[in-house]
């Protein structure tokens, strides 16, 4: 299941990538011609919000995130595990609040729409407690065991 999760976050966030391309590039074009399509920059940012979160996900299962391992490094071999122990489980409650928390502001988003596309603005905060969701998730998969120290940056 993480395998066909992971694939399909892989593939969201290439299919974000290709519409916007497309997108911006259709833009600048119709600029040129001295016209404006009305949405295409609120539909890039809504566009780009998904990918940013999404990516993030991506990091997390990969653990691509910067780290900083000077102080971890210092510290022996017995304290390692607990400081790998103290930094998951730090994170985890963040995702947790991050999820917790972006529920509850897209569903008082609700009634409100975007200016040009009147899309709901839901549509845009739901990408805060879904990616959240995803990085508790994978986070809670990685949660034992030790980070290389060739992942760490």
């Amino acid at each position: 299941m993480t395998k066909a999760l992971v694939k399909t976050l892989y593939i969201a966030c290439a299919v974000v990538i290709a519409l916007l391309t497309l997108i911006v590039l259709t833009q600048v074009v119709s600029r040129f011609f001295d016209y404006s399509m009305p949405g295409t920059e609120e539909l890039s940012r809504l566009l780009v919000v998904w990918m940013t979160f999404l990516g993030m996900s991506v990091a997390v299962y990969e653990r691509g995130h910067l780290a900083v391992n000077f102080f971890v490094k210092r510290a022996g071999d017995k304290l390692r595990p607990y400081l790998y122990l103290t930094v998951n489980t730090l994170l985890g409650l963040f995702f947790l609040v991050m999820t917790v928390y972006g529920f509850i502001f897209s569903y008082q988003s609700l009634d409100f729409t975007s200016s040009t596309l009147q899309l709901p603005m839901t549509v845009f905060y739901l990408a805060i407690p879904v990616s959240s969701l995803l990085s508790l998730y994978f986070l809670i998969l990685n949660f034992w065991k030790p980070q290389n120290e060739s992942e760490a940056v």
